[in-house]
C-alpha cells in the first residue's frame, strides 16, 4: 500500500518538463537540456536505463495533435517549448513568453 501512495506523488515526465520550460528556461530547449535541468533540480525520480529516450518519446507524442502540452519548433531538430507559449496572443507571463514577445 505504501508503494502505491509513494508512486502517486512522483512527477510524470510531462509535469517535470513543463516545470523546466516554465521556470528554468528563457528559450525553447532540446530534450537533453530539459533532462539536465530535471536531474540537477531533482524534479523527477530517475529510474530505468534511458531517461533521455523516455523524455524524448513523451515530448514528441505530446507535441502532436491539438491537445498536446508541448510544441516542437518547425524546421528545428528537437527544440521544444510549451504550446501555450507558442500560440497565445495574451502572455501567460512565463519566462518563455517574456522572451518570445520581446
Amino acid at each position: 500500500m505504501k508503494d502505491k501512495q509513494k508512486r502517486k506523488k512522483e512527477r510524470t515526465w510531462a509535469e517535470a518538463a513543463r516545470l523546466v520550460l516554465e521556470n528554468y528556461s528563457d528559450a525553447p530547449m532540446t530534450p537533453k537540456q530539459i533532462l539536465q535541468v530535471i536531474e540537477a533540480e531533482g524534479l523527477k525520480e530517475m529510474s530505468g536505463t534511458s531517461p533521455l529516450a523516455c523524455l524524448n518519446a513523451m515530448l514528441h507524442s505530446n507535441s502532436r495533435g491539438g491537445e498536446g502540452l508541448f510544441y516542437k519548433l518547425p524546421g528545428r531538430i528537437s527544440l521544444f517549448t510549451l504550446k501555450q507559449c507558442a500560440f497565445r496572443s495574451d502572455c501567460c507571463a512565463c519566462r518563455i513568453c517574456r522572451v518570445l514577445l520581446t
